[in-house]
């Protein structure tokens, strides 16, 4: 599915626009463990924001668990469903 593409890499970027190490910003991939970009609850939150904002949707507090968003093609998976 091609939207799912570009829903992808509109994670990744929005994603890697806020990551400052080289080496995580390298090695980012689709099934990249979200929890091993060292993400903080502060940077998770502006980085939800901007998904939020790219998208023009607001994401339920009720899908922001680890099982939804457990990498960016999981992520993709969760706005795919609130946008299609």
């Amino acid at each position: 599915m091609n939207n799912e593409n570009e829903v992808k890499k509109k994670i990744k970027k929005i994603i890697i626009s806020r990551l400052k190490d080289e080496e995580k910003i390298r090695t980012l991939e689709y099934d990249t463990s979200l929890l091993s970009l060292g993400i903080d609850s502060i940077l998770a939150l502006s980085i939800l924001v901007e998904i939020e904002e790219e998208f023009n949707i607001e994401i339920d507090d009720s899908d922001l668990n680890m099982d939804k968003i457990r990498n960016i093609s999981s992520f993709a998976d969760l706005i795919d469903s609130y946008i299609s």
